[in-house]
């Protein structure tokens, strides 16, 4: 939800940015009188309307200079066809057409430096809303999606002007001065309606027949500096997206593969996100040393050290000291009987020497007679 949400503000700006970048680039465009007399001259306006090329330019800035609010009126005197004209701009639908041009200029310059403030506040919102291993992913598609939506919305409208310029120039003006839209469903709707609107100008009218000719290319020229500043800024959210992709692999780029025991499950290609967590967090002189050890395949903190068990007591047994006799379990009544040596267990304790005796005289005469027998 807050990525979403993020993204949404992300988008919003980069419009009201495009917006206002647009439209002071408009105001520079028509600003360049050089300009604009060198398509007088090309056009051959002056030809047209039997107007001298500099009274043309100097016409066309009393119009806009009027438009930014750097002039109390459109009165402009002049030679038309031969004739000298306290104003040529003399219609009253012209002068009160310029009015509300004024106006709605006026009114989008001012919201022009809110959108620019707005947008500096979205930005940081989109970009601080979101989880933090995602704010670089949402801030680059907010921006492309901003500038995509944009772009798209002029490429409908400069379509619709190149099949249908009529009915895109009504529809245009009804959207600028929705005023003139009630006025024109209130009175029926009808042909007669329409053009009893300010901004629908007789066909004699100078100013409509002096800027009509240069119109397409001012709007051209001013068409390709938007479009130029949308791609530029489209380009910029492809950046910025494609960098939020890869950013947890730039921190451990220069990592090396360790070896891994065959029975070990095969990582899936891709950054180690443990290590680039550790990166995040660690202080910044430690994070040459947690590099240095992933490179060498070494743990990245050191273990531990465990105390060493204290060694066991050693027993001495002396040669001098008793061995204890070993004591023969009796068999009881409810115990089997002890079995009896063989004959070769007998032979071998008779062959044991038996501890000497006192024995008498004769006993030891008996003994040394070599006769054996019965006595």
């Amino acid at each position: 939800m807050r990525n979403t949400i993020g993204k949404l503000c992300v988008i919003l700006a980069t419009i009201l940015l495009l917006f206002a970048v647009g439209f002071h680039t408009i105001a520079l465009v028509l600003k360049d009188n050089d300009r604009i007399e060198d398509l007088y001259q090309k056009e051959n306006v002056s030809e047209l309307m039997g107007m001298s090329v500099p009274d043309l330019a100097a016409a066309t800035d009393v119009l806009l200079s009027y438009m930014r609010g750097e002039r109390e009126n459109i009165h402009f005197p002049a030679r038309v066809n031969g004739a000298e004209l306290e104003n040529i701009f003399y219609h009253d639908k012209e002068a009160v057409h310029m009015a509300e041009v004024q106006s709605l200029w006026l009114g989008l310059e001012s919201f022009s430096w809110y959108a620019i403030v707005g947008a500096a506040v979205l930005f940081v919102i989109g970009f601080m809303l979101p989880e933090r291993e995602k704010r670089r992913g949402v801030f680059g598609s907010g921006v492309i999606w901003g500038a995509g939506i944009f772009g798209g919305v002029l490429v409908f409208f400069g379509a619709w002007a190149v099949m249908n310029f009529q009915s895109f120039w009504t529809v245009f003006h009804f959207i600028i001065f929705p005023g003139s839209l009630f006025q024109y469903l209130a009175a029926g709707a009808t042909p007669e309606a329409l053009n009893e609107l300010n901004w629908v100008l007789s066909s004699d009218s100078i100013m409509v027949n002096m800027l009509m000719p240069i119109f397409p290319a001012l709007v051209l020229r001013c068409a390709i500096f938007v479009v130029a500043e949308i791609v530029f800024v489209l380009l910029i959210g492809i950046l910025i997206r494609f960098v939020g992709h890869k950013k947890v692999t730039e921190a451990v780029a220069d990592i090396v593969t360790v070896e891994r025991d065959e029975n070990e499950p095969v990582a899936i290609d891709g950054p180690d996100l443990v290590l680039a967590h550790h990166l995040r967090n660690a202080p910044v002189s430690k994070r040459e040393e947690l590099k240095r050890r992933a490179k060498k395949g070494l743990p990245l903190y050191d273990e531990p050290q465990k105390p060493e068990p204290a060694p066991e007591p050693v027993i001495e047994v002396r040669d001098d000291a008793p061995a204890a006799e070993e004591s023969v379990p009796q068999p009881t009544d409810a115990e089997e009987p002890v079995p009896q040596p063989t004959d070769t267990e007998t032979t071998a304790q008779d062959s044991v020497p038996a501890p000497a005796e006192e024995t008498t005289p004769q006993s030891a005469e008996a003994d040394s007679s070599p006769c054996t027998g019965e006595p």
